[in-house]
């Protein structure tokens, strides 16, 4: 009997890797990112992942939202946005998360059923609260940015300008937050409060001031008074973070380390860079350490930077040598616009490779061991994981065209 269901196992293996095997990645891709939309009675919200993650995150929802347009699932991404305005606390600061219960419990829990898997998972419905502030007190210095960015994004699908126009006046009051967060003309963020929230971080960042010149710049194209000289903070962005010697920005300013997430943001948008500016960047970033393979920062954040509990749970190098899903997305879409084939052919192998062995997209990857699910003693990279699909769809979509 034994081998009789090893046998009719093994068959079903082989069905189930041959079907997966003829799956061409965008398929993959956009099965990740739907299976992370949720519907409840208030509407169609997309949660960061399935696992320890299966919460509203604001910055998650706001990176992957560029999949759900492109995939035509404009719709969750004005239900998310609309219930997001909804909860701006009276500063105007958007909520950090959405969820029926404290996130740092279900962040818990869920770990917890990696080691009792026979645990129930915990269901996200109704009643969604907002959660402001992490374990540290800090509240997500991006959010807001993301949020207008995004909503941005949905103005160029049908019913997005229709949506703008009834929601405009809340998007100035979360645009205004920003009032006094600045000081010499950038965005100063306490410790651990943007994406990369494993290091300390605290001061001022290439990407938190990147995205505030990309929101400021665009918000200004619609008529908006923001209050903010983009051009002049573009030169200062230039002039703080640009490093002559390697050609690339660096991510800190006072520290030496370079994250790929705002050089591509700069090769991407149109309005930070010319084109010669961006052939030099490109050149420069595909051979620095870092890389464009999705290889997050280079060299490794000091160990004195890194939360207690980051050591704790095995996560030293979460936002340093390891490769996210995101990142590896957003710089196929990069090389595609540069022109450069090479770089697309090898890095759409690479993504279809990892879609194929995995079925789906995880958030990040160990390129130190084969490339496999990045995994500690205590954590395990999400799968599906949304920000990543996000990502990898919207590439896909873009090369699948050449």
């Amino acid at each position: 009997m034994a081998s009789e269901f090893l046998a009719s196992l093994t068959s079903a293996m082989k069905k189930v890797r041959t079907v997966s095997e003829s799956l061409p990645p965008l398929v993959i891709a956009e099965a990740s990112l739907r299976a992370n939309i949720i519907d409840l009675p208030t509407g169609r919200f997309l949660a960061a992942g399935q696992n320890q993650f299966r919460t509203l995150w604001t910055r998650d929802f706001c990176h992957a939202a560029r999949g759900l347009l492109v995939m035509g699932e404009a719709e969750v991404v004005r239900d998310h946005l609309s219930r997001l305005l909804k909860c701006v606390r009276k500063d105007g600061l958007v909520p950090r998360v959405l969820d029926n219960r404290i996130v740092q419990w279900r962040v818990a829990y869920q770990t917890l059923r990696n080691f009792f898997p026979f645990l129930p998972t915990l269901a996200l419905r109704e009643t969604l609260r907002p959660q402001y502030t992490d374990e540290h007190g800090s509240h997500a210095i991006d959010s807001n940015l993301l949020v207008l960015l995004s909503a941005l994004q949905l103005r160029a699908y049908p019913g997005g300008d229709l949506w703008w126009q009834e929601n405009e006046a809340e998007l100035k009051r979360v645009w205004a937050w920003y009032g006094g967060k600045t000081q010499d003309g950038f965005i100063h963020q306490t410790a651990f409060a943007d994406w990369q929230d494993s290091a300390r971080r605290n001061g001022v960042t290439f990407l938190t001031n990147l995205f505030y010149f990309l929101a400021a710049k665009r918000l200004a194209a619609l008529g908006w008074s923001t209050g903010v000289d983009a051009d002049a903070l573009a030169a200062r962005l230039r002039e703080t973070f640009y490093d002559k010697t390697s050609g690339v920005f660096l991510s800190l300013r006072g520290s030496d380390v370079v994250s790929v997430d705002g050089n591509l943001i700069a090769l991407e948008a149109a309005e930070f860079l010319t084109p010669e500016e961006k052939k030099e960047l490109w050149k420069a970033l595909k051979f620095h350490p870092v890389t464009a393979l999705g290889i997050c920062s280079y060299p490794e954040w000091p160990k004195r930077d890194i939360a207690w509990h980051v050591h704790l749970a095995g996560l030293q190098g979460y936002h340093g040598g390891l490769a996210w899903s995101w990142l590896m997305g957003l710089a196929l879409k990069v090389g595609h616009l540069q022109n450069d084939q090479d770089f697309v052919h090898m890095l759409r192998t690479k993504i279809h490779g990892l879609l194929l062995r995995d079925g789906e997209v995880v958030e990040l990857y160990d390129p130190e061991n084969l490339w496999l699910p990045w995994s500690s003693w205590l954590v395990t990279a999400e799968r599906p994981f949304s920000w990543g699909a996000g990502y990898l769809i919207d590439a896909l979509h873009a090369t699948d065209k050449t």
